[in-house]
């Protein structure tokens, strides 16, 4: 083999090297799943909390129902909130937050495919066939129509639940919303990590710009944004951004010093005031 025949093969090794990693990798650097530990089935229950159990093309899933603590007197609650966790966290991680929320309002705690109870892997379009086959399952479970749920609903994420979050509101007709600490795009998120020209191997492709946009342009749309302004690993400006797009719609809130893990431990009252201002239909 000449010398010109090997240069060649030792660049097209350390081109084609990181390429292959990233296309077959890829959901292991996007995704963290975990499972249940049993202190949580404790505190599922003291919440009253109740299975829904559904399946969709990935097998058996499972989400959370958490009632309002008072039976409303119409048998159906006055707004549904559908909850997204962050990428390493599980859907009952939430469960602790929705008692300092209004518990006059139902939570339905919703885990991607291959998290907590779920079976399958996740990408987006089997996060958003998730949710939508939950929601089905839930209008079952309260002996209900989806048409009764629909207007009731709302939606709430962290994080990769963020993008969840616009994608069910997206899918479901839902115009309310809560955001923390969301991207803008997977893609802009693989070139602060990976850099170009390999941001663009993404083939999950999550574009809460493009997703936001679509539900933001309906009437009565109310979003509001959290987001820490010493988010390591989602820059406080793409929350900024996000928000920017579409200024009569989107309130953005950026809190000093807060990290891209801890706005929930830190301000889950102010974030509870924000969901009870987003229903109100305050302006921004």
């Amino acid at each position: 083999m000449s010398l010109w025949n090997r240069v060649l093969r030792i660049v097209a090794i350390i081109v084609l090297t990181p390429v292959i990693f990233l296309l077959s990798c890829q959901s292991r650097l996007i995704y963290f799943p975990n499972p249940y530990r049993n202190e949580y089935e404790t505190a599922l229950q003291k919440a009253r909390g109740a299975r829904i159990r559904f399946t969709t093309s990935q097998g058996r899933q499972t989400a959370f129902y958490i009632p309002p603590h008072s039976p409303p007197s119409s048998g159906l609650p006055p707004t549904l909130w559908l909850c997204f966790a962050g990428n390493g966290s599980l859907a009952l991680d939430w469960l602790s937050h929705t008692s300092g929320w209004d518990t006059h309002q139902a939570y339905l705690l919703i885990d991607y495919p291959s998290y907590g109870e779920c079976e399958g892997e996740p990408t987006p379009y089997r996060i958003r066939e998730s949710s939508k086959a939950a929601v089905a399952a839930l209008a079952a479970h309260l002996q209900t129509t989806q048409e009764e749920l629909h207007p009731r609903l709302a939606v709430l994420g962290h994080s990769l639940g963020a993008a969840a979050a616009l994608m069910a509101a997206d899918d479901l007709d839902v115009c309310r919303g809560v955001l923390l600490s969301p991207f803008t795009t997977m893609t802009e998120m693989g070139r602060i990590v990976l850099g170009w020209p390999l941001c663009y191997l993404n083939r999950h492709r999550f574009d809460n710009q493009q997703t936001l946009g679509r539900v933001a342009a309906r009437p009565g749309a109310r979003f509001v944004i959290f987001h820490g302004g010493d988010d390591e690993v989602i820059p406080v400006r793409m929350g900024r951004e996000l928000s920017q797009a579409h200024p009569q719609v989107v309130t953005f809130h950026e809190i000093p010093g807060g990290h891209h893990n801890d706005l929930l431990e830190t301000d889950s009252p102010q974030v509870g005031r924000a969901m009870q201002e987003v229903l109100a239909g305050a302006q921004p």
